[in-house]
């Protein structure tokens, strides 16, 4: 591939091409994308089955596949096919479904977060599938939904399929590689993510008699003061390990992200409504740190307002969460990683992945693919041509190394 043109024949911009074509935005269904993906692993000689869901009505589909020894040892690689939108980004200068390239980089929709990892991943297998009958340990594909949506499709996977997958068709894989694009820095560890909806329910009146009513935005500077007492509390809970891969912030921290309340400045405001989200380091736990903040809140606020109205209160609305991760910095996987792409295992992502719920399974997990985070959700989102080139590289050597030849 020395020129555009001819990584434009390649096999590998004809599988980025289509996907990058299929609109897999979270909100709509991927089930063509997976489908795609499924019947390609298929043809590669892989055993495949596609999980369907419906979620709010629109269908939703993951995809497992599998070629190898019933063993363990296996390696697992994932990815997400869903994207986030792209209509109301007005900066778009080329179609956002539709693989483009200036000779310098590659543009569209996913090509960064993570449409081109997919791509990489099963051309790679197809490639050394071909050249190699046998492998020593299994591979195993797993790709996912709706991971831009708080990791629901892999969360379904982990606490409903796989479980009964591993126990009676796959041995469990030892560890996983998540192509989440990291400028193939090899990520050990990521924080954890909720966000969820303080609603503060008070009780409206003019504003000329105050105590006739009970203002909502008052009653959350209450709830946010609780909040950053709790968040001053995490600070302190600083470990030498968190500290090593997390440098900019080694603790779980809350983030207050939109709020809105009250209808006029001379009305009592009756609700007022706070978008917070927390990022949870390895080691916490986000249910605790969450009651927690329950209990302080209902302590210290909620009760006294139901007792000026039964009506009035704190309530928690719209709760999403994905688990934070921590895998071994040192590890036969990271060691054969950081050998073929030549960067150390050091840091932590900053954000979260489904690699979180795949912990969960005792599944170590590392993320490193092409692409930037920069480049991911943004209008033009692209990568360089030399990480498409190399990605697929990369992920033919990992599979041939660890199992096929069973390092």
């Amino acid at each position: 591939m020395s020129t555009s043109d001819d990584m434009q024949k390649s096999e590998l911009w004809e599988v980025s091409r289509r996907l990058i074509g299929m609109d897999t935005v979270s909100a709509h269904s991927n089930l063509e994308a997976a489908e795609y993906l499924a019947h390609y692993l298929q043809e590669s000689g892989f055993e495949s089955r596609i999980l369907t869901d419906e979620v709010e009505g629109v269908k939703k589909a993951s995809v497992l596949a599998w070629f190898g020894p019933q063993e363990p040892g296996g390696l697992m690689i994932s990815g997400h096919i869903d994207t986030v939108p792209f209509d109301g980004q007005p900066d778009w200068k080329t179609n956002p479904l539709e693989l483009q390239t200036d000779g310098k980089r590659i543009y569209g929709r996913g090509t960064a977060d993570m449409k081109i990892f997919l791509a990489q991943a099963v051309v790679a297998a197809r490639q050394v599938h071909q050249q190699h009958s046998t492998f020593k340990h299994p591979l195993l594909f797993v790709f996912t939904y709706d991971e831009e949506i708080a990791g629901q499709g892999s969360g379904h996977l982990v606490h409903n399929i796989l479980p009964t997958f591993f126990k009676e068709t796959l041995p469990m894989p030892e560890y996983a590689l998540i192509g989440e694009p990291t400028d193939f820095n090899i990520f050990p560890a990521h924080k954890g993510f909720a966000t969820f909806d303080v609603v503060v329910r008070g009780k409206g009146g003019h504003s000329s008699v105050p105590k006739q009513g009970l203002n909502a935005i008052k009653k959350m500077s209450d709830v946010i003061q609780i909040i950053d007492e709790i968040d001053q509390e995490l600070q302190q809970r600083i470990t030498p390990e968190n500290l090593q891969l997390f440098p900019e912030c080694p603790t779980s921290a809350f983030n207050y992200g939109v709020i809105k309340g009250g209808l006029a400045t001379n009305m009592i405001a009756d609700t007022c409504r706070l978008n917070v989200s927390l990022r949870v380091s390895p080691g916490d736990n986000e249910e605790e740190i969450l009651n927690t903040m329950r209990a302080r809140i209902e302590q210290e606020i909620a009760r006294e307002m139901r007792a000026f109205s039964p009506e009035c209160g704190v309530f928690i609305e719209h709760l999403h969460a994905t688990p934070p991760m921590k895998s071994p910095l040192e590890s036969p996987i990271s060691h054969l990683l950081s050998r073929i792409i030549e960067k150390p295992v050091e840091h932590g992502a900053p954000y979260g992945t489904d690699a979180g719920q795949f912990q969960l399974l005792n599944i170590n997990s590392y993320v490193c693919g092409p692409g930037t985070l920069e480049q991911a959700h943004q209008p033009n989102e692209s990568i360089p041509i030399e990480h498409f080139l190399t990605g697929q590289k990369h992920v033919e050597r990992i599979i041939y190394e660890w199992c096929v030849k069973g390092v």
